[in-house]
């Protein structure tokens, strides 16, 4: 018996609907689309898939090529490390780089709140029953600067007064600072993605199949955030390994709004599956890398190995804050982080991704 290898005709977004036919294949035979072939074998669960041995024979084909472009680019400076990229030489604050989750205030930080009311819905969960079905149209208010300013203020204060802070305590208690020479007066730069990857994938599509982000070109120095604006559970959930090459695959899960992820999407393999749940998965993805000013610029990320694709791709990806480390400016209030350019939000470029690189070109 025989069956159609999926084609994808979406707008291409990040998300891909459930495919339509082609030519015929095999049932068992391996098409280009990860979320299909596994989908295909696990059936029509909405729950979490057991990675048994013969899920991963499904899986392997699709593994052994993430694999392959790890290896590839585990070291995109040509700087000299181990071959192995699950090694740690050469690979910058490792005791940053384990798993976590974290909590943050949703009244305080209401993200999923002015996304919906931007977007103008109700309930993002349920975006699949808008009457608006074509997502390019259903995500236009944020091509409109002043559409998407609330969000963008609101994401950037999520950024420079949660996160970053969460990763300069962490730092500190780790003491990935202890090597800094001139401690007291050196500061801390933190890289963020000045707008985040914006996740939306309905029931039938999915997104992304097994990578890391060393292979789209991101910097080694990158720490992945993965914060859902949706409950978030089995098949419409954000998969990962606690480290590289170990392939303990799991998922990130919320039941709502509030709790967030941190962990190694340069370097550990990730993806997500066909969405056979009834809710719709809307989630931000965003990077955040750090670095020492003057000085001491070698001490915490080799320039080399921060460099990446989109930054030779010119200005716009990033932006940047700095923490002083002098203990004195740190315990004033307010004046701790300071961004690079005070009130600045960059306008995202199409290296965000959907909607950004539907965007019409301006004249």
């Amino acid at each position: 018996m025989t069956r159609s290898e999926p084609v994808c005709s979406f707008q291409n977004d990040d998300s891909k609907p459930i495919a339509t036919s082609s030519k015929p294949v095999s049932d068992n035979a391996p098409t280009k689309w990860f979320g299909h072939d596994v989908r295909r074998h696990i059936g029509e669960t909405q729950e979490a898939p057991i990675f048994d041995k013969e899920l991963r024979v499904v899986m392997e084909s699709h593994l052994v090529k993430a694999r392959i472009r790890r290896e590839e680019c585990g070291d995109p400076s040509y700087v000299s490390v181990e071959p192995a990229i699950a090694s740690y030489v050469g690979v910058p604050y490792i005791a940053l780089r384990d798993e976590r989750s974290f909590l943050y205030d949703e009244n305080t930080h209401p993200l999923h709140r002015v996304l919906a009311e931007t977007l103008g819905v109700d309930d993002l969960s349920q975006l699949h029953h808008h009457a608006v079905n074509d997502k390019l149209q259903l995500l236009g208010p944020l091509l409109d600067q002043d559409g998407r300013r609330r969000f963008h203020e609101c994401y950037d204060n999520f950024v420079t007064s949660l996160c970053i802070p969460l990763l300069h305590s962490l730092a500190m208690s780790k003491n990935e600072f202890h090597s800094i020479p001139s401690l007291s007066s050196s500061r801390i730069t933190y890289r963020y993605q000045a707008f985040p990857c914006l996740r939306v994938v309905r029931p039938g599509e999915f997104s992304i199949g097994p990578h890391c982000d060393t292979a789209y070109g991101h910097s080694i120095c990158n720490l992945n955030f993965h914060v859902p604006l949706t409950p978030v559970y089995g098949t419409n959930a954000l998969y990962i390994e606690s480290h590289p090459g170990k392939e303990d695959w799991h998922a990130l899960t919320v039941k709502s709004p509030g709790l967030g992820f941190l962990f190694d999407g340069a370097r550990c393999i990730h993806f997500t599956l066909e969405n056979t749940t009834d809710a719709t998965r809307v989630s931000l993805d965003f990077r955040i890398a750090l670095y020492a000013d003057g000085d001491n610029a070698e001490t915490l990320c080799k320039k080399e190995l921060l460099d990446d694709r989109f930054t030779r791709l010119g200005a716009g990806y990033y932006d940047e804050a700095s923490i002083d480390l002098g203990a004195e400016s740190f315990s004033i209030p307010g004046v701790a982080i300071a961004k690079k350019e005070k009130n600045r939000l960059l306008d995202p470029d199409a290296r965000v991704g959907f909607p950004f690189n539907k965007r019409k070109p301006k004249n």
